[in-house]
């Protein structure tokens, strides 16, 4: 049972006959008429029924009560892009709030540790004072590394293959095996210099950031 609406007038008197129709019929069989199914046709006509045709099945139905109160919805099919669309809207609403609750620990945490500027400038020298020691220790490290590895570069000019002698005796085993062990040392080192290096400046920034943060907060601004 369906009835094409149009105009809102039509579309009302046809879903109020549509509702007579299923209480009359709830008489003899209230079962199967308690629901009444709202559905629009490929044309954009609105229709109501008892029952959905098949090809419209897998369109989203709004489900109705005997007095045309919405009770329930079905949802339609839904295709691989708009399922795709719909999960990306998840994580960046996901991703947006975590943000938020992270800001908002963040605010939180300042205010609660920190009583002035001076404090949190402190704190900034004392642990940039230790990484930036750290790193000293690294690079003396690496310099000694550098010179042992100069040194056995000399050694190495003495035996063949890198002696200007033809003659001269083959590199023993032992030093090549120091050579390689000096080279992976250097470049361990290196790393190390640069990742603490990079430690340092980020401690930095996160201080400026903090610093920057906590006079908003106390200034009673917080736009971010």
């Amino acid at each position: 049972m369906t009835s094409p609406v149009r105009p809102p007038l039509l579309q009302a008197l046809a879903l109020t006959a549509c509702l007579l129709g299923a209480s009359a019929a709830g008489l003899a069989a209230p079962a199967k008429t308690s629901k009444v199914y709202r559905w629009v046709d490929e044309k954009g006509v609105v229709h109501f029924g008892d029952a959905v045709p098949p090809q419209y099945a897998d369109q989203e139905q709004t489900i109705l009560n005997r007095r045309g109160v919405a009770v329930g919805s079905i949802e339609g099919r839904r295709s691989a892009e708009q399922l795709a669309a719909e999960e990306a809207a998840q994580r960046r609403e996901s991703t947006a709030r975590e943000s938020q609750e992270r800001r908002q620990a963040r605010d939180q945490n300042l205010l609660a540790t920190y009583l002035s500027v001076a404090e949190i400038e402190s704190l900034r020298d004392r642990r940039t004072e230790i990484l930036d020691g750290q790193a000293r220790a690294i690079s003396q490290y690496l310099a000694q590394l550098q010179a042992r590895m100069t040194q056995l570069q000399e050694q190495m000019r003495r035996f063949r293959p890198y002696a200007a002698n033809p003659s001269a005796p083959v590199l023993p085993k032992s030093l090549a095996e120091d050579v390689a062990h000096t080279l992976t040392d250097v470049r361990a080192q290196e790393k190390a210099l640069a990742s603490k290096q990079e430690e340092v400046a980020q401690t930095r920034r996160q201080f400026e950031d903090d610093i920057s943060r906590f006079k908003e907060l106390k200034a009673g601004s917080a736009p971010r």
